[in-house]
């Protein structure tokens, strides 16, 4: 599927689509909830379990993937933490 295709399903734009897909962009739960539609999956926490893909799991999985850059997403006992930091946060008290 193309970003283009994966945009035009999620009504999303391809700029958004290709920052997601290179961690440059935070996504929402609706937004998350959208690809995983488009990508049939049903539940959204799908997008994020790696368990049937064999060889990703040998190679370390998100491990080794998410510490290459920052420390902002975690992985623990096989869950993902994804720490924001306050800064950025549209919570934060003034």
């Amino acid at each position: 599927m193309s970003q283009q295709e994966l945009a035009d399903l999620c009504e999303l734009s391809v700029d958004q689509v290709m920052n997601i897909e290179r961690g440059k962009s935070f996504t929402s739960e609706m937004t998350i909830a959208l690809l995983a539609a488009a990508f049939g999956l049903g539940d959204p926490q799908k997008l994020f379990d790696y368990s049937e893909n064999e060889s990703f799991v040998k190679s370390g999985g998100m491990k080794w993937r998410a510490g290459r850059k920052s420390s902002v997403i975690r992985v623990r006992n096989r869950k993902v933490d994804v720490k924001i930091p306050e800064s950025q946060r549209r919570d934060k008290k003034s």
